[in-house]
């Protein structure tokens, strides 16, 4: 259809089918994964695109777009095709996230949708062999264009294009990533003798080496001289060689200062490879992310993976977007670990300072989110008690029988940044075997926390303890916890989030049993308040808000709590709100109030029908229970024992007892109770059953009506049945005065009355 001022083109390929797209003069050619018929004979001369044609081959579509300018469109899935967009306001498609495993390039989509597919085509312009990854995101920029022996990596709007001179060059798809290769008995490694630059900005030029601490320290004070005396033009050259002192010494105040101080001086030295690197390492060491774009710089090198795996532990998954493996922040972790564990290895080359920095967070990244492939790193690194540590992690990780011995012995390591970990480690593992009591853990993890600041492991340590806390049951502490959690980090509010949901919800249940904590709790539930993201998390705020100020015995703030949840539901979930309102106000006394709450379940609501005296469902019980308690209380005996005349509850069995025995009518008191003795056990001379105090009252109060009502034959069965139940209770003197004990009495004994 022609469109004036058309923008963009929508080509029907079916769902989850991969492209690879790219550039031909000025012609855009996109290859789909399959064969689609398509109509393109009135696509010619909408917006930029001047001709639009498709050819179909055995296992692929073709498909040329002629474009009248130098725009680069952007194509992205939509529906059951894909778009070719030239607007100025769509976004491009992220970058593939490229990286070396053993001598062959990969290529990852930045969005795990589908699996990538691969097909061969000539090039009809060259000749040679073009190898396409067809996927469903990711590209390869002019930036990223590399020259190999027999090969050239090319540029591309989505997928991978590879142009290939040798036969011996495979790709291939394994793993949900592109895998560029050589096969056959005349392969050779792509990136043998530096025949292929590695991708990104080559970060070389820092020497990290080491040195005894004599010559770390002599070479950092000649650095400062010489930087103090040098010249306008090597000024620049010679703070990077201070930095590059400081990174050896792991100074990292001293490194941050230089480069900010330099990078002021001269901005534009932030493209030399060296300054990127030390950028790199001034985060790392002071534990600042900086720019996101510092964790994809460097090259294919198992050090620039070092470095860029090193960069992503700092930065959260949600600031890596385009960058992260797949939306599954698990996989990003994994991902991460692989990185570092394949530039693990260069820190043994580092000088010593700058390596005892790096280790201990390397290796246990590695440990804990690293596949198997990645943690066998930790079987080749020399023994020290970072890497122990590391390796007791995995133990932990894996539920080995060993772990708990090892972390108990680095438990007791005198390094600050060891033993704190490794308790911490196995508190964690005794939360999950279930060996200590989770308030015991919670209590235990408080008392480190202070030694996991310094080991930097603070934040995974709170939330341990706010978990263990909520296992506990104890939701005040948790609360306070999560309270204390957004004081000190109030930037990383969103990784306290669903325990804070969790713990709200929980409250909405019911409520605690100290005073003292529900005070606690309803300031929690108000800060939370002013706070809840979605209406989900305000109504269960407000449930708990009322259930707390139900317990303190505040009936006003929970009545005015209770009208401000029913304001937030609908339904059912309303009607339940209603009827625990209309109770609230019976108890206050406000009659009027109660009656105009349950007036709706008469107004035709979709609980109307259900809401009347004899019906079935859990509201109707609860509305007729309230209606007869307001008549009673408006001295209406005969409305009340109608609204109660077929419900069978308890409830409602008590209630007809207490208006009969009003009227003094024991007999039909007696018989309002007995249905209550039901669910009491059956007696019987060799019985073990206990009766509780409620249960014994009750019995009495039935004795003490078949009593007054002379009914013999209740006092018989009363005690036959519960006699030997009522054996060395406090119940049992009086509950012979009612029944006759063991010796019959001629006459009934009458109690009271």
């Amino acid at each position: 259809m022609q469109v004036p001022g058309a923008t963009g083109l929508w080509l029907p390929l079916g769902e989850l089918t991969p492209v690879a797209a790219f550039r031909n003069g000025q012609n855009l050619v996109l290859v789909a994964a399959g064969r689609h018929v398509l109509d393109t004979a009135g696509l010619a001369g909408i917006g930029p695109f001047t001709s639009v044609s498709s050819h179909m081959l055995p296992d692929v579509t073709v498909i040329t777009i002629g474009l009248s300018d130098e725009r680069n469109p952007v194509l992205r899935p939509v529906g059951a095709g894909w778009t070719v967009s030239v607007a100025s306001d769509v976004k491009p498609q992220d970058d593939m996230l490229l990286g070396q495993d053993g001598n062959a390039l990969t290529f990852m989509p930045p969005v795990e949708e589908g699996q990538p597919q691969v097909v061969a085509l000539d090039d009809p312009d060259s000749g040679r062999r073009l190898l396409l990854g067809m996927t469903r995101s990711g590209r390869i920029q002019k930036t990223m264009r590399r020259l190999g022996t027999g090969f050239a990596v090319r540029s591309s709007l989505i997928g991978v294009v590879v142009a290939a001179d040798s036969d011996t060059i495979e790709l291939r798809q394994t793993g949900g990533k592109l895998v560029l290769d050589t096969s056959g008995p005349n392969s050779f490694p792509l990136l043998a003798s530096n025949r292929l630059q590695p991708y990104g900005s080559s970060l070389s030029g820092v020497s990290l080496s080491t040195g005894t601490p004599e010559e770390l320290r002599e070479a950092l004070r000649r650095s400062e001289v010489s930087a103090a005396l040098a010249s306008s033009g090597d000024r620049f050259n010679a703070r990077m060689r201070v930095a590059q002192a400081a990174a050896r010494a792991g100074n990292g105040p001293l490194l941050s200062e230089v480069m900010q101080v330099a990078l002021q001086d001269w901005p534009e030295g932030i493209e030399k490879p060296q300054a990127r690197r030390l950028q790199q390492i001034s985060a790392v060491l002071n534990d600042r992310p900086g720019s996101s774009s510092l964790a994809e710089d460097g090259g294919s090198t198992p050090e620039d993976q070092l470095w860029r795996g090193m960069m992503r532990m700092l930065l959260p998954a949600a600031s890596r977007t385009g960058q992260a493996v797949s939306g599954s922040a698990e996989n990003d972790r994994l991902h991460t670990a692989d990185l570092i564990a394949t530039g693990l290895p260069v820190l043994q080359a580092y000088a010593a300072p700058l390596r005892d920095r790096l280790l201990p967070p390397a290796a246990q990244w590695v440990a804990r989110y690293g596949s198997d492939g990645a943690t066998k790193i930790l079987d080749q690194l020399p023994d020290a008690p970072q890497v122990a540590l590391a390796r007791a992690l995995l133990a932990a990780r894996r539920d080995a029988p060993e772990a708990e011995a090892k972390l108990s012995t680095l438990a007791h390591d005198p390094s600050p940044l060891v033993w704190p970990v490794a308790r911490e480690a196995s508190l964690r593992l005794a939360l999950e075997r279930k060996t200590l009591p989770s308030q015991a853990v919670a209590d235990q993890m408080d008392g480190i926390l202070p030694a996991l600041r310094v080991a930097g492991r603070e934040k995974p340590g709170r939330l341990l303890q706010v978990e263990a806390l909520m296992q506990a049951g104890n939701l005040g502490a948790a609360a306070s916890a999560v309270q204390e959690w957004s004081h000190l980090y109030p930037d990383d509010a969103s990784e306290i989030q669903p325990q804070k949901t969790d713990i709200i919800h929980r409250m909405a249940q019911s409520a605690s049993s100290g005073a003292r904590q529900n005070m606690d709790e309803v300031a929690f539930l108000k800060d939370a308040l002013t706070q809840a993201p979605d209406d989900i998390a305000r109504r269960d705020i407000l449930d708990g808000l009322a259930r707390r100020y139900e317990a303190l015995g505040l009936p006003d703030q929970e009545r005015e709590t209770l009208r401000s949840l029913l304001a937030s539901e609908s339904g059912s979930e309303a009607m339940n709100v209603r009827i625990r309102l209309a109770g609230l106000e019976l108890d206050m006394g406000d009659l009027k109030a109660a009656r105009q709450d349950l007036a709706v379940f008469a107004e035709g609501s979709s609980d109307a029908a259900l809401a009347l005296p004899g019906g079935n469902s859990h509201q109707t019980v609860e509305v007729a229970l309230l209606r007869a308690r307001i008549a009673l209380a408006d001295h209406r005996s005969d409305e009340a024992a109608g609204e109660l005349a077929t419900v069978r509850d308890p409830r409602a069995w008590d209630l007809r007892a207490q208006m009969a025995e009003k009227a003094g009518e024991w007999s039909r008191a007696v018989q309002a109770l007995l249905p209550m003795l039901d669910g009491l056990p059956a007696g019987g001379e060799d019985t073990k059953a206990l009766l509780s105090a409620e249960q014994q009252a009750l019995v009495l109060r039935i004795g003490g009506d078949a009593s007054r009502a002379q009914d013999q034959q209740t006092l018989n069965n009363l005690q036959a049945r519960f006699a030997p139940l009522m054996k060395s209770t406090p119940s049992e003197g009086i509950f012979r005065l009612l029944t006759g004990g063991h010796e019959q009495a001629s006459s009934p004994v009458s109690a009271g009355g």
